[in-house]
């Protein structure tokens, strides 16, 4: 089922962006004609949300992908499957789309970029990005959803899955840029963190509300980030969703995947 998930993935969604060939996910958007019939879209746009996927790559590149167990840190050469080695460079290409997103005034990702296309209509605009932005509002306009940091730990967590698969220093440097962003412009006196209304704005505005997340998962991977590799180690725990730990087990039952 994994497997199936990653390949449509790397058929359907991975795309290339127009300069840098920076690595990212699109969007397949459904639309419906009056014929009754749907068609789907592709769009050149991710969310801060899809940030995770790099370092889940990663790692499942080192299970599902492995053809030795325990895989090396990092993998060395014939110990993951031609999927797998897919898959790893993907997550690697993914985690460094993620890291250029935080390229802000504030150092901090906003909440959606747009990638650009050939038919986006900018093409002798000189002042457009090369790669990707943020769609803006119009002047004098409050800014759009897009804008914000909301105090997300997507990016974080991939970057904690890569250091622990890779050892690499440049993952650590990352999450410590990222952390003092979030000091530097989300925390607030009276304690807590607030959401950044615009990433691109300085000094910035901030509106009050601090997401659970930023508790429950965004520190907690900045704090492992740093920590030792016994700590919630990655053969011996699995982290849901929202980053609570949980036991790996070998089951006594017989069960209807084996």
């Amino acid at each position: 089922m994994y497997d199936d998930a990653m390949s449509a993935i790397h058929k359907h969604l991975i795309q290339k962006s127009m300069n840098t060939k920076m690595t990212y996910t699109a969007e397949l958007i459904p639309e419906q004609h009056s014929s009754g019939e749907i068609s789907w879209r592709l769009t050149p746009k991710q969310d801060h949300l899809v940030c995770f996927l790099g370092g889940s790559l990663m790692l499942g590149a080192t299970r599902t992908g492995a053809l030795i167990h325990p895989v090396s840190v990092p993998p060395q050469e014939g110990e993951l499957s031609e999927t797998g080695e897919r898959d790893w460079k993907t997550g690697i290409e993914l985690v460094k789309t993620c890291m250029e997103t935080h390229d802000t005034a504030t150092g901090l990702s906003p909440e959606i970029v747009h990638f650009r296309i050939p038919s986006d209509g900018m093409g002798g605009n000189m002042m457009a990005p090369a790669d990707w932005y943020i769609k803006g509002a119009r002047r004098g306009e409050f800014p759009p959803y897009d804008a914000r940091y909301i105090l997300r730990p997507e990016t974080v967590e991939s970057l904690f899955i890569a250091f622990r698969l890779t050892g690499d220093i440049r993952y650590r440097d990352h999450g410590w840029r990222v952390f003092q962003s979030i000091e530097t412009h989300c925390r607030v006196e009276t304690g807590g963190y607030a959401t950044v209304v615009n990433v691109d704005e300085v000094p910035v505005r901030l509106e009050d509300k601090m997401e659970t997340f930023m508790m429950s998962e965004t520190l907690k991977y900045l704090y492992l980030l740093f920590d030792d590799s016994r700590t919630l180690p990655l053969d011996k725990f699995v982290f849901n969703t929202e980053a609570h730990p949980l036991p790996i087990f070998n089951p006594t039952i017989r069960t209807g995947f084996s």
